[in-house]
């Protein structure tokens, strides 16, 4: 058991949630506030290097625009009100967008030169918004049929232009293929699990969903032939007890972070994750890492991995050293730089250019009338434990 001792922090006040963490490694390491500011902080210092007030609300999640964590300069953030992009370098926003049912926006992705954009439930909406990161005013595609509840989680395949993935309070996972046209064949396969806090991709064909109530579980991606079977997933069940934590930050490449509420002393654990064995003996611990407040994210730099970020409720980015040495954590889950066709699909229209997504080679725009909803057995949800308003 390791552990890490404290190098510097900032705090933002105590009634200010530190929410996100983003690393834009040629400018500094970009935090997402319950305020509605994004911070831009010095890695070796955590000082304040630029305060970007994005929203009047909390910022509910923050991407650096297509994955450009080594030089971008674009980043995105979801509020209430709209999503917005800024330029770091000018301070100035270059993007804000809406809905047609001014729908709350929950969560983003950015890659493959898209960004994706989940909204919460209004009415019978919750809705995946689409965008070509060179052209803002108008989606590219939107898929409304699919989840009747909010899109808490969004990841695009990092290594397929065309498969995007989401996850929602309704208890679903869903995979697109975004080259069918109509969202009915897109909805490529649907993972029923629980109401989703985060989810994503371990390997070129595999899926993690980790829910509200703790539970965890890994899927196998569906290719073509395979649709109408849905192997059985990888189920671990409520990990509390078994990873001795009370929740789940979130899922890492390399290792998978949990905390500690106030009855528990606020412990921070850094669990190694590798070829989807789960290593609790080999645990990193940070006691009273944020006091009694729960951690809502961590970073650990592909430059410096014996230093750890992280930040939460407690107002506070903290900066910690590896006592014994770096992690050696990877960088991504696998090589993200060879595409693939993870379908399957061996027709002439999966292979025309596996470097942009064929729904920007393709125009969608569509006058066929809306589909009726999905008419899905309602499970239940439980709304996200950390929400800041």
């Amino acid at each position: 058991m390791a552990s890490y001792s404290l190098v510097e922090s900032n705090f933002f006040g105590s009634e200010n949630w530190c929410l996100k963490l983003q690393p834009s490694y040629k400018h500094g390491l970009l935090t997402g506030l319950s305020n509605g500011e994004i911070r831009l902080l010095d890695w070796a210092t955590c000082k304040s290097l630029q305060n970007i007030k994005a929203s009047e609300t909390a910022i509910n999640d923050l991407k650096v625009i297509d994955s450009d964590f080594s030089a971008g300069h674009l980043v995105s953030s979801a509020s209430i009100d709209a999503v917005k992009v800024f330029d770091i370098r000018t301070n100035s926003c270059i993007a804000t967008i809406q809905n047609e049912s001014n729908s709350p926006f929950l969560s983003l992705d950015s890659r493959h030169g898209l960004l994706a954009c989940g909204t919460e439930l209004q009415g019978i909406d919750a809705a995946v918004h689409i965008y070509d990161i060179r052209k803002w005013d108008t989606p590219l595609r939107s898929l409304i049929d699919s989840h009747h509840d909010d899109v808490t989680c969004i990841k695009f395949h990092p290594s397929d232009v065309n498969i995007l993935l989401s996850g929602s309070t309704d208890g679903y996972t869903n995979i697109y293929d975004l080259k069918q046209d109509e969202e009915e064949d897109a909805l490529h396969q649907v993972i029923n699990y629980a109401s989703i806090h985060s989810c994503g991709w371990l390997s070129p064909k595999r899926i993690y969903t980790l829910s509200h109530m703790e539970t965890f579980a890994i899927h196998e991606l569906n290719d073509k032939s395979d649709e109408l079977r849905e192997p059985q997933p990888l189920d671990f069940g409520d990990v509390r007890k078994a990873w001795d934590c009370d929740y789940v930050v979130d899922i890492y490449p390399g290792l998978i972070a949990t905390g500690k509420t106030q009855e528990n002393a606020g412990e921070l654990r850094l669990i190694p994750f590798k070829n989807e064995k789960i290593y609790t003996e080999k645990c990193f611990v940070i006691p009273h890492a944020h006091g009694d407040e729960v951690v809502r994210d961590i970073f650990i730099s592909a430059h410096q991995s014996d230093m750890l970020y992280s930040c939460g409720e407690d107002g506070y980015v903290k900066i910690w050293k590896s006592t014994q040495g770096p992690l050696n954590t990877p960088e991504t889950f696998w090589d993200y730089s060879e595409k693939m066709n993870v379908l399957g699909d061996d027709s002439k229209e999966a292979f025309t250019n596996l470097e942009e997504p064929l729904i920007i080679q393709k125009d969608l725009a569509s006058t066929k009338p809306r589909k009726e909803k999905h008419k899905k057995s309602k499970k239940h949800s439980t709304k996200s434990r950390f929400r800041p308003y």
